[in-house]
């Protein structure tokens, strides 16, 4: 069957005369018309039932073409219809008849496979990406928001500076390169058909870059929420003065710990803020601790007068950096340089 000749219009008529009649179309064509004809048992059927199918058959058509039509005709056991071309100018159309899909007729492809060895590098694994890369300098800035870079040789001769939470991988030929975290995760994943473990503990950078895409780096704003944060715990601690842990409820037990843990969170933000982990900020503590068993004045910005005040006695407790504190005695707030009461114990 010739059918380049049939407008996309034409094709779809005669795909319906096909599938009424179970016969194959043969198209012929000259300048002026075209010709359409189908093998048929004479021109009425055979039969009464046949005869309404051809009848019907012939009004479908007559309404499709409408005056394109020319005639119906008959002979030689072949059903015809004479009809004009479609003036309607149509793109290049070709179409087939659905038959099953043939994989077989194409070329089997699959995608390049690169299988490669790499590291993220985090602050919590140093260690690991410096056995990885075999040694490098890891810069950590004191700026807010400042991340980490790790400089190491690409084993060319010339050295790679990475971002913290970059990729560091080992190409197949032994060098190394970098990528963004995005870009690695697009093209990599990891090797193997187990389910990777989920990760349950969120890594510090992570939380420090979720808490400043939530609620921004703004030292005074995160400072009007630490002291929101440390009302709300100072208004359940006093449930428990007096008492050690086991005389506490369960119930006390755990307001007190999740409104600590609401503190604390601020306090970690703030840190990582200034460019410092709460691990650093501890050790800052530890040292002034430390330097004062020998010095009561080492890195005190108001240095104490022995024997003058509140800070050398024994009552007194939980100084902050400006000298404010605790009376154990009195269960209320002094400063160190208040004079001397009745309940005064020297420091040992």
């Amino acid at each position: 069957m010739n059918k380049q000749v049939l407008s996309p219009f034409d094709c779809d008529m005669c795909a319906m005369i096909e599938d009424i009649t179970k016969q194959e179309i043969e198209v012929t064509a000259s300048d002026t018309l075209i010709r359409l004809s189908w093998a048929q048992n004479g021109s009425e059927g055979n039969d009464k039932a046949e005869g309404q199918r051809i009848e019907a058959l012939k009004q479908t058509i007559r309404g499709r073409l409408g005056d394109r039509l020319i005639e119906f005709f008959y002979a030689d056991g072949r059903q015809s219809v004479y009809m004009k071309y479609d003036p309607e100018e149509y793109p290049e159309e070709m179409r087939t008849r659905l038959v099953d899909p043939d994989a077989t007729a194409g070329t089997r492809y699959c995608r390049t496979l690169l299988e490669v060895d790499a590291i993220q590098f985090r602050r919590d694994n140093v260690d690991d990406v410096l056995r990885f890369t075999g040694g490098g300098t890891v810069v950590t800035p004191r700026t807010p928001d400042g991340k980490a870079i790790f400089s190491f040789p690409n084993g060319n001769g010339i050295f790679v500076d990475v971002p913290e939470s970059w990729y560091i991988i080992r190409e197949l030929n032994g060098r190394f390169t970098a990528r963004p975290e995005k870009d690695f995760r697009r093209e990599f994943e990891p090797k193997g058909n187990i389910a990777p473990v989920p990760i349950i503990t969120p890594i510090p950078y992570h939380i420090q870059q979720l808490f400043s895409d939530l609620f921004g780096n703004d030292i005074e704003s995160r400072c009007r929420k630490l002291t929101e944060e440390y009302n709300e715990f100072m208004e359940v601690v006093p449930g428990i003065y007096g008492k050690n842990i086991a005389q506490c409820t369960d119930e006390q037990l755990a307001e007190i710990i999740d409104e600590l843990a609401d503190l604390n969170c601020v306090i970690f933000h703030i840190a990582g803020i200034l460019g410092l982990s709460q691990w650093e900020l501890v050790l800052l503590a530890y040292d002034k601790v430390k330097g004062h068993q020998t010095d009561p004045n080492y890195k005190r910005t108001h240095p104490h007068e022995p024997n003058k005040g509140c800070g050398d006695c024994s009552n007194f407790s939980y100084e902050d950096v400006n000298g404010n504190g605790y009376c154990e005695a009195f269960k209320s707030e002094q400063r160190c340089g208040d004079f001397r009461c009745q309940e005064y114990k020297p420091k040992k």
